[in-house]
C-alpha cells in the first residue's frame, strides 16, 4: 500500500502524456438548457478539447494573516499567477476529464509567506477491452482544513496553518459481463491514496475488493442481486482497519414506476475494536420514477452500528429543480476527498446535475452554466476536517435551483454528523476533542445576467460547526461577496469582487475585508 502513490503518479504522467499529443478546437454547448437534445449536440463534440489559460488576480486583505486573531490584524496585497489547463477526452476507448492549475502568490507585505498552490479534479473510464475490462481513474487536490473548529480559510490566499493542500488519487480497474445471458457480473478493484501537506494529517491508503452477481428469476417481475466486499484502510497516524460485507437482496416490481426490495447479509470489521466482530444485516426500501423528471429512493438497514439509510430524491420543473438526499453509513475518508470534492460551488453544481449520467458532459455543463451567470467555481461553501479513524455519519443535503434567462438562484443546505467509532481516541485529530462533530451549513447564491458579456453574482453562506453534547467546541463561518464578471475580448475575461468574511471560535475570531480582481486568458 505504501507505493500506491508512486504508482498512481506514474500512471497520471503517462496519461498526461497522451493527452497532452492531441489537440482540438470546443464547440460551446449551451448552458442554459438541460435537455436529450442538448447531450445529444455535446456527444458530437471533437474527440480531444485542450484548453490552456493563465489568470492573474490581485487581493487586497485587511487580514491577510488568520492565525493571528482579530486583535492583530494586517492588510496587504496579494498577487497570484495561476496557469491552468482544461483536457476533456471523449474517444471510442477514453472518456476523461481534467482541470489543472498551479497558483504562484506573492505577498507585499508578508513576503516570507510566498507559495505555489495545486488545483486539480480529474477522472475518467479508459476501457482496456470492448466491453470487459475497464479503468475508472480520478484525482483532487484542494486546500482542506485540518480541524473543524480552526480557522476556516475564505479565499486560498488566506495565510492559515488549520488550512493544507490535500490530494487523492484513485484507481478502479474492472471487468463486467453475463454468463450465458442468465446473470450479469462485475468484479472491481479499487486503491486509493490520500495525502497532506500537514504533518499533523493523517494519511489514508484504501485497497477495496468488490464484486456484483444480479439476474432474473421465473417470475418475470422478481430480480436478485449478490454483492461482496472487502476493504482495507490504513491511516498513518492511527491504526489499519478491514472490513467485510456480504449481502444478497430481492426486488419485486410491484408497478413499472415502482419496485420495493429487501436485502440479507453478513458483516465483519475491527472498526470498534481491536478484533474483527461480526453480525448479521436486513434491510428494506423502494424506489419511485413516478416521471422522468422525478426519482425518489429508500433503503434503510440494520447495521452494526445500528441503523443505516440511504435516502433520495429529486425533481424538475419547468425552470428550476430540487435535490434531497440523506445518508448514514461508515465514513473512512474526508467529505471533500470522496468524490470529485464537496466544498467549491462547482462541487454542488456537479451533484445537482447528477441526472447527466455522462461525467464528462456534466462538467462541461456545469461549467458553461457556471460561465454564463459568471459564477466563480472554486468559491468555497462547505468544509470538512481531516480525520485519522472511520466514523459514522449522517449526512443530509437540500438544493434548490430556480434559472431563467438572465437570472438564477441557488439554495444549498446541509447538515452532517460525524460520530467516532472508538471509545478512546488513537489520533490528533477533532474526535480527540469531541467523539461527535456536527457540521451545518446554509448558502443562497443569486447570479443575474446583466448583459450578454457581463454578470453579477452575490454570495451568502454560514456554517456552523459543533461538538457533541457537554461540549464547548463551536466555530461559525460568515461570508458575504459581491462579484461582477465581464468579457473582455474574444477570450479574456475580467471579475471584480468584494468579500467579508467573519469567523467566531473561543481562540482565533477574526474578521476579513477583500477586494479582489482578477482577468483570464483562455488560449
Amino acid at each position: 500500500m505504501r507505493n500506491n502513490l508512486s504508482r498512481i503518479c506514474h500512471f497520471s504522467s503517462l496519461m498526461l502524456l497522451v493527452m497532452g499529443n492531441a489537440l482540438a478546437q470546443q464547440t460551446a454547448t449551451d448552458p442554459s438548457q438541460v435537455s436529450d437534445q442538448n447531450k445529444l449536440e455535446a456527444t458530437l463534440q471533437p474527440t480531444w478539447v485542450i484548453k490552456p489559460r493563465i489568470s492573474l488576480t490581485e487581493t487586497w486583505t485587511d487580514n491577510a494573516n488568520l492565525n493571528q486573531g482579530t486583535n492583530s490584524k494586517q492588510s496587504d496585497l496579494i498577487t497570484e499567477v495561476a496557469p491552468g489547463i482544461q483536457i476533456q477526452a471523449r474517444t471510442a476507448r477514453l472518456k476523461g476529464y481534467l482541470d489543472y492549475s498551479l497558483r504562484g502568490q506573492q505577498y507585499a507585505q508578508n513576503t516570507n509567506s510566498a507559495r505555489t498552490q495545486n488545483s486539480l479534479n480529474a477522472f475518467g473510464t479508459l476501457e482496456a477491452i470492448d466491453n470487459w475490462l475497464f479503468l475508472d481513474f480520478s484525482g483532487v487536490i484542494a486546500q482542506q482544513s485540518i480541524s473543524a473548529f480552526g480557522a476556516q480559510s475564505p479565499a486560498s490566499t488566506s495565510v492559515n496553518s488549520n488550512s493544507t493542500e490535500t490530494s487523492t488519487y484513485r484507481l478502479s480497474p474492472y471487468v463486467r459481463g453475463q454468463f450465458g445471458g442468465i446473470a450479469e457480473y462485475m468484479l472491481r478493484y479499487n486503491v486509493s491514496t490520500t495525502r497532506s501537506d500537514s504533518s499533523t494529517a493523517a494519511g489514508i491508503d484504501i485497497s477495496q475488493l468488490s464484486g456484483q452477481l444480479k439476474g432474473s428469476t421465473p417470475f418475470q417481475r422478481l430480480k436478485w442481486t449478490i454483492d461482496g466486499n472487502q476493504q482495507t484502510t490504513d491511516y498513518s497516524t492511527g491504526r489499519t482497519t478491514d472490513a467485510e460485507t456480504y449481502r444478497g437482496m430481492l426486488t419485486y416490481s410491484l408497478f413499472p414506476q415502482f419496485r420495493i426490495s429487501a436485502s440479507g447479509g453478513w458483516e465483519s470489521n475491527n472498526y470498534a475494536s481491536a478484533t474483527q466482530e461480526s453480525r448479521t444485516t436486513h434491510g428494506y426500501g423502494f424506489d419511485w420514477n413516478p416521471t422522468e423528471r422525478t426519482q425518489l429512493s429508500v433503503f434503510k438497514e440494520r447495521r452494526f452500528f445500528g441503523d443505516g439509510h440511504n435516502i433520495s430524491f429529486s425533481h424538475r420543473f419547468p425552470m428550476s429543480s430540487i435535490q434531497y438526499t440523506n445518508t448514514r453509513d461508515v465514513s473512512v475518508l474526508p467529505d471533500q476527498f470522496g468524490y470529485v470534492g464537496r466544498g467549491t460551488v462547482y462541487d454542488q453544481y456537479y451533484q445537482l446535475f447528477s441526472g447527466i449520467s455522462d461525467p464528462v458532459l456534466r462538467a462541461n455543463f456545469v461549467n458553461a452554466f457556471l460561465a454564463a451567470f459568471g459564477i466563480n467555481p472554486k468559491s468555497q461553501i462547505v468544509s470538512s476536517f481531516i480525520s485519522s479513524q472511520a466514523s459514522i455519519q449522517r449526512r443530509q443535503q437540500l438544493s434548490y435551483v430556480i434559472y431563467g434567462a438572465r437570472n438564477s438562484i441557488t439554495l444549498l443546505a446541509n447538515r452532517s454528523e460525524n460520530q467516532s467509532l472508538l471509545a478512546t481516541s488513537i489520533g490528533n485529530d477533532d474526535f480527540s476533542k469531541s467523539t461527535t462533530i456536527r457540521q451545518s451549513g446554509l448558502s443562497v447564491n443569486f447570479a443575474h445576467r446583466l448583459s450578454e458579456i457581463s454578470n453579477l453574482n452575490l454570495l451568502l453562506s454560514r456554517q456552523e460547526n459543533t461538538g457533541g453534547t457537554g461540549s464547548s467546541l463551536k466555530a461559525t463561518t460568515t461570508i458575504y461577496q459581491l462579484n461582477v464578471s465581464t468579457q473582455l475580448g474574444a477570450k479574456t475575461t475580467g471579475s471584480l469582487s468584494v468579500r467579508r468574511s467573519e469567523f467566531d471560535n473561543s481562540t482565533t475570531p477574526f474578521i476579513e475585508n477583500a477586494l479582489i480582481g482578477m482577468v483570464t486568458y483562455i488560449y
